[in-house]
């Protein structure tokens, strides 16, 4: 029996939150510069941790995002869009201007709420 998982953005925002949760939340840089700890380990910022949960490092973003074009990118972007809506921020905005600088502005708890109440809403329309 072949048992097939389909990620959607609801799906991703839940494992970013548990993400933060577990190793906390990074401000300013994809990743922790000041943490000890591995990159798997280390806190993350918002865009890193989701880049994370599809399979990338969280410096992806860095990245030519044209350069990826396999469908777990695509979920990472059609997640920072969908973010970007349930929040009301502005599109015209690279992402590390609109969600990264959101996120950077909250503190873990408010960020990790966000994604869970933009998950269940999501699942519940």
């Amino acid at each position: 029996m072949t048992l097939s998982l389909t990620l959607t953005p609801a799906s991703v925002a839940l494992g970013v939150a548990d993400l933060i949760e577990r190793q906390g939340l990074a401000r300013d840089y994809y990743l922790d510069p000041q943490s000890p700890l591995p990159p798997r380990e280390a806190p993350v910022c918002l865009l890193g941790a989701i880049a994370l949960v599809c399979g990338y490092p969280p410096e992806a973003w860095e990245d030519d995002p044209d350069s990826f074009r396999s469908p777990s990118w695509r979920l990472v972007l059609d997640t920072a869009d969908a973010l970007i809506d349930w929040l009301a921020l502005d599109h015209d905005e690279a992402y590390t201007e609109s969600l990264g600088r959101w996120s950077d502005e909250r503190d873990a708890a408010t960020v990790i709420a966000e994604l869970r109440d933009f998950a269940m809403g999501v699942l519940s329309s």
